[in-house]
């Protein structure tokens, strides 16, 4: 029996009727919208039960009561949750790029450290409003299997390619000194890591946690402080910093 869920491809007869993709009456139009918002609801649910039960352990089978949808649905649109993980590493991966905004010197523009500045609390709060998949990405990295292994280890070279591009962006504006890009950014991106898991744990549902993690309660001033250590390190320089 069909799942009555189930969204026909276009072309596909359903008792009497057809999606057309070239109907007029927008039954095409409809049936990808419901294509787009089942495969949504399935990441979703994924998201869920990786934050609850771990990578490892989760399965396809926890996806799909967490959705609550035919087991025939899910591989409609994924072939497991290999796949399923991967579009949602994929899709942090572009919500974290799309925070960075080019650096403009036209007049008028904020100061290039505002401007730097603000980018760097735009990721970081993305970080924390999509804390599920962050959650497993930064806090456990032995669980994956070969495949999702790849997927996260791809993840954080993009974001240290992203980091060292702004170092040299940073060397451009002589805001940050001469230095080896590739070394100052994978020890940036180490202790941006672990800051982040911190992070994470003081926005966590255990209240011991969070008490001896509330220096990390603030999104925005762990953000700040973060850059001004990135910037400056622990020696005064003459670089405003709130």
């Amino acid at each position: 029996m069909r799942d009555p869920d189930e969204v026909p491809e276009p072309g596909v007869v359903v008792g009497d009727d057809v999606v057309d993709e070239l109907a007029p009456d927008g039954r095409a139009v409809r049936a990808e919208r419901r294509r787009t918002e089942r495969r949504e609801a399935i990441l979703d649910a994924a998201k869920r039960v990786f934050r609850d039960k771990g990578y490892h352990q989760a399965s396809v089978h926890d996806i799909i009561d967490e959705a609550r949808i035919a087991r025939g649905t899910f591989y409609l649109y994924f072939e497991g949750k290999q796949e399923v993980f991967g579009q949602l590493v994929d899709e942090f991966l572009r919500l974290i790029r799309a925070q960075v905004r080019r650096i403009s010197l036209e007049s008028g523009a904020d100061a290039p450290l505002d401007q730097l500045r603000a980018n760097f609390r735009r990721v970081v709060a993305t970080v924390i409003a999509h804390e599920d998949l962050a959650s497993i990405i930064l806090r456990d990295p032995i669980s994956f299997d070969e495949e999702s292994r790849s997927r996260v280890n791809h993840f954080f070279e993009q974001v240290l390619n992203m980091l060292a591009d702004a170092l040299r962006v940073g060397q451009g504006l002589r805001l940050v000194r001469q230095c080896d890009v590739h070394v100052v950014a994978v020890t940036a991106l180490g202790g941006l890591r672990l800051a982040l898991v911190h992070m994470l744990m003081a926005h966590g549902d255990d209240p011991t946690v969070r008490a001896r993690e509330r220096a990390f309660g603030n999104a925005e001033a762990v953000a700040d402080e973060l850059m001004a250590f990135f910037l400056r390190g622990m020696t005064p320089q003459p670089i405003p910093m709130p």
